[in-house]
């Protein structure tokens, strides 16, 4: 029997790995063929590429017995790494929140590896770049301020910080070589009231930093999700790892009349919600019967890019033709300024492609806009045609299903 040829074996397979774990018991079977078929260096590669080879590779470990030793090698000194790694972020976390509350500023630490001990059990199945802090829109320059204080320094932004806020955070860099710390205001575009009652409903936890509400964290994930155009698998693992710890404990309709008090994240909810039940298995009519599948929803979920396909014009078109679907009409301004006339932070692809000083800046916002308008009308045609941009693979390993 010859191995399929049909759209990655090995991406299938990281796929069905970071299902819930009802998912992946119900898919066992399935597992261990993909296994059969894959090449491990392929997948070696795809899971660092989207940083999740420690957790992926721990689970493929528990449930498969024919892996090979050097990518089972790979994956133990990758969690090793990974666990290093995470107790400096925690520690320099947990240093941060203090100097912030001995300021009196509350701050809420956003992913990073608090949550990977809460929804993935260890510090080691979630490695970030950087510590994402959650402060009231109205701490924010204080909260600048005091971090300034133990190094850190405002990174470029196109507006000064006397003049306007950042639109979700300000970036903070460290001569020292420590983590960047994004600090936000909000956790979404589109809301300003959920990131502040959030905060305010935030507990401490059991090292000394404030922890959400287990309905807060739900609706914060999946905003995550959808603010970052369903790309990848790591943010829908972090969504099927927290039903797994934490989908017992949510009460019948608590997450749900909890989004009906924000109207204008609704249908980004319902839509990262829905696409987190197709790819992971996430219930999501059990935790939202807001979660209705709107035309602008189901537009939206056909360019959701699991698998990461493209260059990152094509996914960054993605993101904009996803935020045009499911943003408020009163956002329109802020998502054209956002996508269409970036500042230097987030022209990188366009800087390394043709190596522009700053003094090119406006050449390189020009060149950012042709490629994203034709990215764009690439995935119009995509969707009129009826296409999806990474559709869900088949039950079978090789199975095209749901291929167009």
């Amino acid at each position: 029997m010859s191995r399929p040829t049909a759209c990655t074996i090995e991406q299938r397979l990281a796929l069905a790995l970071i299902g819930t774990c009802a998912r992946r018991e119900a898919g066992y079977s399935k597992i261990v063929e993909l296994a059969s078929w894959t090449d491990f260096r392929t997948l070696e590669a795809l899971l660092r590429a989207q940083g999740m080879l420690s957790l992926v590779g721990q689970r493929l470990l528990e449930l498969v017995d024919d892996v090979p030793d050097d990518f089972a090698q790979q994956v133990q000194a990758c969690c090793q790494d990974a666990q290093r790694h995470g107790v400096y972020q925690q520690m320099i976390t947990i240093r941060l929140t203090a100097a912030l509350a001995e300021a009196g500023i509350r701050s809420l630490p956003l992913k990073g590896p608090m949550l990977a001990e809460r929804v993935h059990g260890g510090l080691a199945a979630r490695v970030s770049a950087d510590i994402d802090l959650l402060v009231a829109e109205t701490d924010l320059i204080a909260a600048v301020d005091v971090l300034t204080k133990l190094g850190y320094r405002r990174a470029p932004r196109a507006d000064p910080p006397h003049l306007s806020r950042p639109d979700l955070h300000e970036c903070l860099r460290s001569a020292a070589g420590l983590p960047e710390v994004e600090l936000h205001w909000r956790v979404h575009h589109y809301e300003r009231g959920f990131s502040a009652q959030m905060l305010q409903r935030a507990l401490p936890g059991p090292d000394g930093c404030l922890s959400p509400t287990v309905p807060d964290e739900l609706i914060a994930l999946l905003l995550f999700y959808a603010r970052d155009g369903l790309v990848g698998l790591r943010l829908l693992a972090d969504l099927t790892g927290w039903w797994d710890y934490f989908g017992s404990t949510l009460g019948p309709g608590e997450a749900d009349g909890l989004v009906r008090e924000y109207p204008t994240i609704i249908s980004a909810i319902a839509t990262a919600a829905l696409t987190a039940k197709c790819l992971g298995g996430l219930p999501a009519e059990e935790l939202f019967a807001s979660a209705i599948l709107s035309s602008a929803s189901q537009r939206a979920m056909r360019l959701s890019n699991w698998c990461v396909r493209g260059r990152r014009s094509a996914i960054a078109a993605n993101l904009l033709m996803i935020d045009c679907l499911l943003g408020p009409p009163a956002q329109w301004r802020a998502l054209g300024r956002r996508h269409l006339w970036p500042d230097e932070a987030a022209l990188g692809d366009v800087w390394s492609d043709i190596g522009l000083t700053r003094s090119a800046l406006m050449r390189a916002r020009i060149l950012h806009l042709m490629r994203l308008s034709a990215r764009c009308l690439i995935a119009l045609w995509q969707l009129r045609r009826g296409g999806e941009w990474a559709p869900v693979p088949g039950s079978g390993p090789s199975g095209n299903q749901n291929e167009k």
